[in-house]
């Protein structure tokens, strides 16, 4: 039996979050309430909101502790949402959540889109219980309870390795070299979600080795490009443990804005590549400058020593290579000198290769195989 939090207003939502009980009970599951309604107050809103998850917040460590959480379930509207999505945050990746509501559309931009929440938007609103919100209710009930639970068991070591579209031109060749060496090898899309959730599992202990061939995230976070949700943790995470680690800047000469994007023509006078739906913009001087600050100042906080930067020359990603749009030798060598500032000196390799040659991708992996082989 495996014991389910269901979180939302009992005062507003009180049929839909009964039936949700029942409904897990049915399966022969424990429903742990957890009451999300806001006390009546003087104060502001925003203050009492702020209360009601304080106390969801210490209720839901008091639950913990005392009885294994297999997963939780929320309901409600746009206030329900911001506090359910808050109080899930804080759970670990792999430990099934589900909130339903009509708002996620027009807000899931607000939180941390990068755990893994399951939220379902709901084609009808809540309040008054219906055949309709019903039906809605019991699929997310059979959904939750039908999640494995928890964070899978690896029969082996696994890297980690990161990668865009206009810089994955290696993996077929990191892979190879990893089968070989009896690992897994996990892919994360550098669009800031992706990576910051890579970092909650490194925190985790997932992985023996990073391959961070693409800090395109970085860039975005940077320039304001629309995959930059990152914060230091990006790459904290796993310099701070002295994990080995090999790292290159691949996409980093460019900023990724979709069609339509006001910035666009605001930047109408940059090299420019249109990769599909999306515009990959150019990366100036003082970007790329701010970037390696950005980088650098975590290395000289973590001052790791089993971590390397491997630069190629050939360019940075698929637009930058060699007679393409955004080859920028002077660019490349600005980052040199400048992520020079923060690190060791034996720790910066030049490899005369693009980010996308298959060659460069075995060179990185020898790089990391040596790293975990003999660290210092």
């Amino acid at each position: 039996m495996a014991n389910y939090i269901v979180l939302g207003t009992w005062n507003t939502k009180r049929e839909e979050l009964d039936f949700i009980c029942e409904e897990i009970r049915q399966r022969s599951h424990q429903p742990v309430p957890l009451d999300l309604s806001t006390k009546k107050t003087t104060r502001t809103r925003d203050i009492a909101v702020s209360q009601s998850i304080s106390r969801a917040n210490a209720k839901l460590k008091e639950i913990s502790k005392k009885k294994h959480i297999s997963g939780v379930i929320s309901v409600g509207g746009g206030t329900n949402l911001f506090m359910a999505t808050k109080l899930m945050e804080d759970i670990p990746l792999f430990v099934p959540k589900i909130i339903v509501s009509t708002m996620i559309v027009n807000s899931i931009h607000n939180f941390k889109p990068y755990k893994d929440i399951i939220y379902i938007q709901s084609p009808c609103d809540f309040g008054i219980f219906n055949p309709l919100t019903k039906s809605i209710l019991t699929n997310c009930v059979t959904i939750l309870t039908s999640i494995g639970e928890g964070l899978p068991r690896l029969d082996k070591p696994a890297i980690a390795i990161t990668g865009f579209g206009i810089t994955d031109g290696c993996f077929k060749a990191v892979k190879n070299f990893w089968v070989k060496k009896d690992f897994h090898l996990v892919p994360f899309h550098s669009i800031g979600e992706n990576t910051m959730a890579m970092a909650e599992l490194i925190h985790m202990g997932v992985f023996k080795g990073i391959l961070d061939l693409t800090l395109h995230d970085v860039m975005d976070y940077i320039a304001g490009g629309a995959y930059g949700k990152i914060d230091k943790n990006r790459l904290y995470a796993y310099l701070s443990k002295d994990l080995p680690a090999v790292i290159a800047p691949g996409g980093l000469d460019t900023i990724a804005l979709p069609n339509g994007h006001p910035s666009l023509p605001l930047l109408k006078k940059r090299e420019r590549y249109h990769h599909d739906f999306r515009w990959g913009i150019k990366a100036n001087k003082e970007e790329v400058i701010k970037a390696a600050k950005w980088i650098g100042n975590i290395l000289k906080e973590t001052n790791p020593k089993n971590s390397i930067f491997l630069i190629p020359l050939q360019g940075w990603s698929y637009p930058g290579e060699q007679g393409r749009e955004f080859y920028d030798p002077e660019l490349m060598g600005l980052f040199k000198k400048w992520i020079r500032k923060f690190c060791r000196e034996e720790s910066v390799i030049e490899v005369n290769l693009s980010i996308n040659d298959s060659q460069f991708g075995r060179v990185a992996c020898e790089h990391l195989y040596h790293l975990m082989m003999y660290q210092k």
